[in-house]
């Protein structure tokens, strides 16, 4: 949270684009990936916990510890960005828009609009996630995470300026309360945890099947739920109405 927002934030000499913010969240989500996906999986998204539950990789019990830690985890890092940056910056976002790195929908959108986009991008993320969870891609885990950093990108800059390309409620939150800005939030918390809910189900009984290719003497590599979501928005693109 911290890394991906400091690359939304328009300061220190420099506007960002959106093309900008979307390659910086995806790459950060590689970084974690990298780091934490051996740990935990790098669940920072709560619908992808919530989905590697329907699909039978994750207890109930784990997907409540996530989400503390996923929810805790965005408060304190949007909180360090605001500690260690200018507070002009903030106040300069919240005159232009909603605020930095808080996920509004675009004015042209209407509320079912914004839904909608909410909707399918999660679950673009989420089919991703299952992919790499199917038994028979256990063995193709090791790209995994450049593999996600340019689908966090490619969505991220597709749907951006639409809606700020969320996909994850603790990503949205977080800037919500430290800006004290609740623009449509609700879209965030409804859409993406509908499609975490959905697609898994869908995937798991139409996609996934049981692998049969066994290689002998050579154990297949540990399956990883690599999958994570935190997504990008400026200090939105859209005026205060």
């Amino acid at each position: 949270m911290f890394l991906g927002c400091l690359g939304c934030l328009d300061g220190f000499d420099n506007v960002t684009t959106n093309l900008s913010r979307g390659i910086i969240f995806g790459f950060t989500v590689m970084i974690v990936i990298l780091t934490f996906g051996v740990v935990s999986g790098a669940h920072i998204n709560p619908v992808v916990s919530i989905a590697a539950y329907i699909y039978g990789d994750l207890s109930g019990t784990m997907v409540l510890v996530y989400f503390i830690a996923q929810f805790t985890g965005a408060l304190c890092g949007y909180g360090l960005l605001m500690a260690v940056a200018p507070q002009d910056y903030f106040n300069q976002a919240l005159v232009d828009g909603y605020g930095s790195c808080v996920t509004a929908p675009h004015n042209s959108l209407t509320s079912a609009g914004a839904l909608a986009i909410e909707f399918i991008v999660t679950g673009i993320l989420i089919w991703a996630c299952c992919g790499v969870w199917d038994p028979r891609n256990a063995d193709q885990q090791n790209s995994v995470p450049i593999k996600f950093a340019l689908l966090v990108a490619a969505i991220s800059v597709a749907a951006g300026p639409a809606t700020g390309a969320s996909m994850n409620p603790a990503r949205t939150l977080s800037p919500c309360i430290w800006n004290n800005s609740y623009h449509k939030i609700w879209i965030y918390f409804v859409g993406p945890p509908l499609a975490g809910v959905i697609m898994p189900i869908v995937y798991k009984y139409v996609f996934r099947r049981e692998s049969n290719n066994i290689i002998e003497h050579i154990p297949a590599p540990p399956q990883e739920q690599v999958c994570v979501c935190i997504l990008h928005n400026k200090e939105s693109h859209v005026d205060k109405v």
